[in-house]
């Protein structure tokens, strides 16, 4: 899918790119839907603002897709939209053409106007965005059973008031903001003192790298 931007025209009718084109100037509000545009870019497809005036034209791979800026001078920015889109049709490459001006249309390729596209980009931002931090009982109940796989604790020796205990040390570790190494020791010592815990004595260290490797994968 190529994504042709009538960029002035989204910024302007937008209120916060608006004002800020308004207050701190065309780089300012040209970079604000730069980023916008960047958190919506998906793979396959390629997002192209186009900017009235002169200017460097630039390129970039994001995600598996692309976002380009083009800037029309000597042309207008409606003619290089226009042709942009025209030679999608040509070559058969499905296009949509965002501007809220109705002398900006290509036949054959879809229309979005200005507003509804920044709606878009938010909605994309998102579900774009990292992942929840996992709790520290999912942390707790990570290390825990895969400790059991492993063998080297098993499973009913684990009581509830131990698990308890075992997500409070868990909680005040990552508030302390230590390494998963340093983590897995503190975390190791703990379990051997209230679990018996095989090997015993660990002289390849298999528990404290288990435990260490359950703390780097929430990383």
């Amino acid at each position: 899918m190529r994504i042709i931007i009538d960029a002035y025209n989204v910024i302007r009718t937008n209120p916060e790119s608006k004002r800020i084109e308004e207050q701190q100037g065309n780089l300012q509000a040209r970079e604000w839907l730069l980023n916008m545009c960047r958190d919506a870019v998906r793979q396959g497809e390629e997002l192209v603002l186009v900017f009235d005036g002169a200017g460097m034209p630039a390129a970039e791979k994001i995600n598996g897709g692309s976002l380009m800026v083009r800037y029309s001078a000597p042309r207008t920015a409606d003619e290089v939209i226009r042709e942009l889109g025209e030679d999608a049709t040509a070559l058969k490459i499905p296009a949509r053409i965002v501007s809220s001006d109705s002398e900006v249309q290509v036949s054959g390729c879809e229309q979005q106007d200005s507003v509804s596209f920044i709606e878009f980009v938010k909605k994309r931002k998102v579900k774009g965005e990292r992942p929840k931090a996992p709790s520290k009982r999912d942390i707790a109940e990570k290390i825990l059973k895969t400790l059991a796989e492993r063998r080297h604790v098993a499973a009913g020796n684990v009581s509830n008031n131990l698990k308890d205990e075992f997500i409070e040390l868990i909680s005040y570790l990552c508030a302390r903001k230590l390494t998963a190494q340093k983590m897995a020791r503190e975390i190791e010592k703990y379990l051997r003192e209230r679990l018996p815990i095989q090997p015993t004595p660990d002289h390849q260290k298999e528990v404290f790298r288990t435990i260490r490797q359950c703390l780097e994968s929430f990383r």
